[in-house]
């Protein structure tokens, strides 16, 4: 129904004295101004599309930026969607905001949803109903050049929210709520102000505004909050339990924005995008503390996904199990046909079929096998013993010399696995491979990074280290193998 205006004492005198102090308490203009300024929400001369329902906030917030037009000139309009679930009552939400806007003389917009736009909604009603406004307004504000949305959420609103996330469950960034601005155009110039001061000022004002009355429908879960919940907390516990709830929100949201600048370095620093897909060494993951481990892996799998909803707690714990075990090959499914997989001592996310094509690469003779993850490559050709000269005096860290025909096998590229073994070059018998590297206290992230050239199923080559000693050059040697390694 439409609200009347306020009604004042009969006394023409009295009655001009108890309107001008009740406009002095309850006009919200220059606390409004005050809020754009604060938080940067508009500057002088920006157009602003305001999203206007007929209730007594967005009418509010709609009749503020009339009164900001007349001091200031700027391109001003008014946007409403008819979602058509209250029939003749949508209907007539409709035509108040058109007259107001009219009365006003603010451009208007409107649409109406069809009976298909909603149905089969997966996230339900109220959630389709909400994307589909946030669609519409997006679409008109592109239509008309408009800079700025203008929601008119309050802080009621911003304290139901925090309510209904730290039921459902949330962290910090949940918990901070809504933003003042969001998204880079949507602005929210009455989050620190009272419904009941929407209201006075509306009422100082002597305008209408509609009541939705399905906002008194307690099926749904924000209203069982507002009418059942927020009342008893004010009543038994907190008398000023909604600014309360507000302003906890507002730190979570400045805590929040730092652990998220820190976590922004840490993802610039440490993730790297490779061949094999994006990549997170696993020993600098151990070593942070856990509240930014986790806040990183969020980001890692948000990396792969931009836009979409953040990773579960469920999934996020998943995810930092594997970081804790470390086990090679281990691995996590994660949404479409991407999965989170440890090889060797990196976190990486790959699409499912594509880990084999990278556990091995091929390195044909003579030929090339590149490996962007290190930034490397290992080049082979063939030569003949007369050339290569003395096997000892070609010796170097980035340069192998073997007997070709000694080689059992074709010639790939590869990490260590656990239970690698080989012959050192000058050995009797085998080593771990393991042993080996932790003897010349080589630091376990570089052993972690080591390509091996293998030919067959033995290692021929810990490249940069030593070869095996079952395919080293002898005087019988008639074709020798030259492999390098060369930066990119």
């Amino acid at each position: 129904m439409v609200r009347a205006r306020g009604s004042y004492p009969r006394s023409p005198g009295f009655e001009s004295l108890h309107r001008y102090q009740f406009l002095m308490l309850s006009d919200l203009f220059e606390p409004f101004k005050s809020t754009l300024d604060r938080h940067e929400l508009w500057r002088s001369g920006e157009s602003v599309l305001v999203a206007a329902s007929g209730g007594a906030d967005s009418t509010c917030l709609l009749d503020l930026f009339a009164r900001l037009r007349e001091k200031e000139a700027f391109p001003l309009r008014v946007a409403h969607l008819n979602h058509g679930l209250r029939g003749l009552e949508s209907d007539a939400d409709e035509r108040f905001v058109a007259e107001v806007a009219s009365r006003l003389g603010v451009p208007f917009h409107a649409r109406r949803l069809g009976p298909d736009d909603l149905k089969d909604a997966p996230l339900g009603l109220e959630a389709a109903a909400r994307k589909a406004r946030y669609r519409f307004l997006k679409r008109i504000a592109k239509e008309t050049g408009s800079v700025r949305i203008a929601l008119g959420h309050t802080r009621e609103d911003q304290a139901e929210t925090f309510l209904l996330r730290l039921i459902r469950g949330s962290g910090r960034r949940g918990l901070g709520g809504m933003r003042p601005l969001s998204e880079g155009s949507l602005i929210r110039p009455l989050l620190e102000v009272s419904r009941e001061a929407v209201r006075s000022y509306l009422r100082g004002r002597g305008a209408p505004w509609r009541e939705d009355s399905s906002n008194d429908d307690l099926r749904r879960a924000r209203n069982r909050v507002r009418h059942r919940l927020l009342p008893l907390l004010k009543e038994e516990f907190n008398n000023e339990i909604i600014a309360g709830l507000a302003r906890t929100a507002g730190v979570f949201r400045e805590e929040n924005d730092y652990l998220d600048f820190v976590t922004r370095d840490l993802e610039r620093r440490l993730m790297r995008d490779e061949e094999q897909g994006l990549t997170l060494g696993i020993p600098a993951l151990r070593v942070l503390h856990p509240a930014l481990r986790s806040r990183l892996l969020r980001r890692f799998v948000e990396r792969r996904f931009p836009g979409a909803p953040p990773p579960s707690f469920d999934v996020t714990e998943d995810l930092e199990e594997l970081v804790r075990e470390g086990r090679h090959q281990a691995a996590l499914t994660l949404r479409g046909n991407l999965e989170a997989r440890v090889l060797y001592s990196d976190l990486v996310l790959l699409r499912r079929g594509e880990r084999e094509a990278r556990e091995f690469v091929p390195l044909p003779v003579p030929g090339v096998a590149a490996l962007p993850e290190l930034g490397v490559c290992l080049c082979a050709r063939q030569a003949s013993p007369e050339e290569v000269g003395d096997p000892k005096g070609a010796a170097a860290p980035e340069l192998a010399l073997l007997d070709a025909d000694a080689l059992p096998g074709p010639l790939r590229v590869r990490r260590r696995r656990d239970g690698d073994h080989f012959r050192p070059l000058g050995a009797t018998g085998e080593s771990k491979l393991k042993s080996y590297l932790i003897n010349r206290k080589v630091p376990r992230p570089v052993r972690d990074r080591i390509p091996l050239v293998v030919a067959g199923e033995k290692i021929a080559w810990v490249v940069g280290y030593q070869i095996d000693d079952r395919f080293k050059i002898t005087p019988q040697t008639r074709r020798v193998l030259v492999l390098s390694k060369e930066l990119r």
